[in-house]
């Protein structure tokens, strides 16, 4: 139940940074090639829906790479606190098996993340 809700933490995380990051690019390009669209209604409307596949597939693309960077991030932050517990703090057992089913979650979802990268 966890799983999901952290997979759609990241991808909701990384939509709106990629999102503004895209807003503001397209703004950028939108002013400055405001004046070279001066083609007739048809040509501009097909180039318009081709570069609106092109910016949705590079930005869902994006969106998965920033989800899987912060997921990373992430999961290194934990691996360095188990580290630093391991090294000593951590003497009480049942903190120890909440870390290793925490582990064992982040990598049940690592596995998952990687099967539906491959099937993308």
């Amino acid at each position: 139940m966890i799983r999901p809700i952290v997979k759609l933490f990241f991808l909701a995380k990384a939509s709106l940074e990629v999102g503004r990051e895209r807003l503001e690019d397209c703004l950028d390009a939108v002013t400055a090639r405001a004046s070279e669209y001066k083609s007739n209604g048809s040509d501009k409307v097909s180039e318009a829906k081709e570069r609106v596949q092109q910016v949705a597939n590079e930005l869902s693309q994006h969106i998965w790479q920033r989800s899987e960077i912060l997921e990373s991030q992430v999961r290194e932050k934990i691996r360095r606190q188990v580290a630093d517990f391991s090294l000593g703090a951590l003497g009480d057992s049942t903190e120890i098996n909440e870390l290793r089913a925490e582990i064992a979650t982040l990598r049940a979802e690592i596995s998952e993340l990687k099967q539906m990268k491959a099937s993308v």
